[in-house]
């Protein structure tokens, strides 16, 4: 299996590359429009290109591995949609405004597209998914913290800031941080939500970037969809005085804390972990689950990673929506 690998920004080298190396897959080229990026991937000794159509008209391939920051990725799936290439794509998987087109290229396609919603491969989440599975799996709410001094900065050598510019990345905390959230309470609840709301927002002055978001997600567990009290309570920010993840989990009977290395439940019990969830923003030993799954289920073209990413996407939207209302 060849494949390419899409913008080589941090992420790409730190955690994408090696972790496909380490499975024995066959990387053979990257695709960056930075010329320093591009001598960056060709001391991996991997052949580099600046343009989509160049590789095109130069390789052979089976996959992209999409690590571009998000308004470059509607492009890249275009490409592999008309060449029947299948997509491993970082998160967000597009620019909430190019939503509507990548759903049509994709459900349109025979492609297999699997985003990188690495964050459940976490012992820390699938622990806590364990402990809830064995409390009888009922989730009644769920208070999710993520709380950063700045944002992250991307690779010097082209725009550490784009983060903050809203053309490249469609908004702050919410579409960076809040994304991850958004599918980890979807893999905890078992199901989707029907309904987002809004509580607080603050932007960066004269910017449509925010730094800070308060929301809650509404849940349709119940056997018949209708809706029920399951909520997530989501607070976000990038102007904290501290760096840290603190989630508490209530059940029927039962209270569970995840903060950074440890589960703490309401009965003393602790687990503890090697890791801290804010140690770096990379985690590159997740990424190997990813891939793993990329290649277990390719060939039966499951389309249930692409529809929750999705719904991830549709969910920041509905709370972008509430802005000023």
């Amino acid at each position: 299996m060849k494949g390419a690998i899409i913008g080589f920004g941090n992420i790409a080298e730190k955690a994408h590359l090696p972790a496909h190396r380490n499975l024995g897959i066959d990387i053979v080229a990257v695709v960056d429009i930075c010329h320093k990026r591009r001598e960056a991937a060709a001391g991996y000794g991997l052949k580099t290109y600046e343009s989509l159509d160049e590789l095109g008209k130069n390789e052979s391939l089976d996959f992209l591995d999409i690590c571009t920051p998000q308004n470059f990725r509607l492009e890249a799936v275009e490409f592999a949609a008309d060449n029947g290439l299948d997509v491993i794509c970082e998160k967000p998987i597009c620019h909430p405004d190019d939503l509507d087109e990548m759903v049509r290229l994709v459900r349109g396609s025979d492609i297999f597209f699997l985003p990188v919603h690495n964050w459940k491969y976490s012992p820390h989440y699938q622990k806590a998914k364990e402990i809830i599975s064995s409390n009888g799996g009922r989730l009644e709410r769920l208070v999710m913290n993520t709380l950063r001094t700045s944002y992250g900065t991307g690779n010097e050598d082209w725009d550490p800031d784009w983060r903050v510019h809203y053309d490249i990345s469609g908004g702050g905390v919410l579409i960076d941080h809040g994304y991850h959230i958004i599918y980890l309470a979807m893999y905890l609840f078992g199901c989707e939500f029907n309904r987002a709301k809004l509580n607080e927002i603050e932007f960066f002055e004269d910017s449509k970037i925010e730094k800070k978001v308060n929301c809650e997600l509404f849940f349709a567990c119940n056997d018949n969809g209708s809706s029920c009290d399951s909520s997530v309570e989501i607070n976000l920010e990038w102007n904290s005085d501290k760096r840290e993840i603190k989630n508490v989990f209530f059940e029927d009977n039962h209270k569970i804390e995840l903060c950074e290395k440890k589960i703490v439940s309401d009965d003393d019990e602790v687990f503890e972990f090697e890791h801290a969830l804010s140690g770096d923003s990379v985690h590159g030993e997740w990424y190997h689950h990813v891939i793993n799954d990329f290649i277990r289920y390719r060939d039966f073209k499951d389309d249930r990673y692409f529809n929750e990413a999705v719904k991830v996407i549709e969910g920041i939207k509905e709370i972008y929506s509430q802005v000023n209302v």
